[in-house]
């Protein structure tokens, strides 16, 4: 009787471990459909990861029992191991050749340094934030979200960050606030500005946008986009609000759908902006930068479309989960900085250690790699 009670356990875990390998393919196809052509595929790409830490679970389960069947998860494991290297980076520190031509780049969403939650009086957080960036030791800043006052000594960003330190500056302004500020993107470097420009997703105007700076870089001329793609729209009170209605089963489908529908918004339209993107960075000339917050996990198709053509910087440098969004969702990563042949990561970091915005800052090491004529 125990024997026929472990075959039909037995066939019990293989039939779900084969859902899981299905399930695994299912998003990985999703992957490659772009949203505005089929938004479904969103969602079953957003439940990849799910899928890829059962599927671990599984490889565990067969090993422990010493069942042949844990080929099935390990080949899995193995055939995935690119979308594995999304969820967790493992990397050694790696050596910067001597004399080696390099750049460091900090991208932050900087959530308009807090304007809207210093209200009360409290505007400590405003300045410690515009201080930390002001004085941090990379090359070129890319700043989503960036607000500005000039009349105002606390928010007078540009000068607290770009003058005070004699930094280049190119500030996009989307609107002003109705505290009368500027508020839009800007890119702060040491290195000059040649060249400048913005990509418009629409005729509107619009926080999401891309900027785009060419540097000149001792010598080699390196282009950065500074980007800031569709939000979800999704405040935390709205997450809070979801779960607390767990016990009002009318209440939670009512909030889940209205979830689910910023979500596809959100899918479809990044779909459409990112395409916009791409083709900008193909056209350029240069060795190129593409940073900023991209509101969309690994595993979207967001992602997946600049991982085809570019380099992920935490994903060859990082080390870890590298989640950016300081928010109720744990270990998000939406900010990402992506780049081409001719670059290469020697250095990633997440900066926790700035917790004041709903995004923590991120920041990567490139070496500018000697051109074929040069190195020769």
């Amino acid at each position: 009787m125990s024997g026929t009670f472990r075959k039909i356990r037995r066939r019990i875990w293989l039939v779900l471990n084969i859902g899981v390998v299905l399930w695994v393919l299912a998003g990985v196809l999703s992957l490659q459909v772009p949203p505005q052509s089929f938004w479904p595929a969103g969602f079953v790409a957003f439940s990849l990861p799910g899928a890829l830490v059962l599927n671990f679970f599984f490889l565990l389960y067969w090993a422990l029992r010493r069942s042949w069947l844990f080929m099935l998860p390990l080949a899995v494991l193995l055939l995935a191991w690119n979308y594995y290297a999304r969820l967790l980076a493992i990397n050694f520190e790696k050596e910067v050749p001597e004399g080696a031509n390099t750049l460091q780049v900090l991208s932050f969403n900087t959530h308009m340094f807090n304007v809207y939650s210093d209200d009360a009086g409290d505007q400590g957080s405003s300045v410690e934030m515009a201080d930390w960036i002001a004085t941090n030791p990379a090359d070129v800043y890319c700043l989503q979200e960036f607000y500005s006052k000039r009349s105002s000594d606390v928010y007078n960003t540009i000068s607290r960050i770009g003058v005070r330190y004699d930094k280049h500056r190119f500030f996009s302004v989307s609107r002003t606030s109705r505290k009368r500020g500027d508020v839009g993107i800007a890119i702060f470097s040491k290195h000059p500005i040649i060249h400048k420009g913005v990509i418009n997703f629409s005729n509107e105007p619009s926080p999401n946008r891309v900027v785009w700076v060419d540097l000149n870089v001792a010598g080699d001329t390196i282009r950065v986009y500074a980007s800031h793609l569709q939000s979800m729209s999704i405040k935390r009170e709205d997450i809070e609000d979801t779960y607390s209605s767990l016990s009002n089963e009318d209440s939670f489908k009512r909030r889940g759908r209205n979830l689910a529908r910023r979500l596809r918004a959100g899918f479809v339209a990044r779909g459409e902006q990112v395409e916009m993107l791409l083709d900008h960075v193909r056209e350029s000339p240069y060795r190129t930068i593409v940073c900023g917050d991209f509101n969309d996990i690994p595993f979207s198709y967001t992602y997946n479309k600049l991982a085809k053509e570019l380099d992920n910087a935490f994903v060859k440098a990082g080390t870890g989960v590298g989640a950016t969004y300081n928010g109720p969702l744990p270990f998000l990563r939406i900010d990402n900085q992506f780049y081409t042949d001719g670059l290469r990561a020697v250095s990633f970091q997440t900066h926790n250690e700035m917790g004041l915005s709903d995004h923590y800052p991120i920041s990567a090491t490139y070496v500018v790699e000697p051109r074929a004529e040069e190195a020769r």
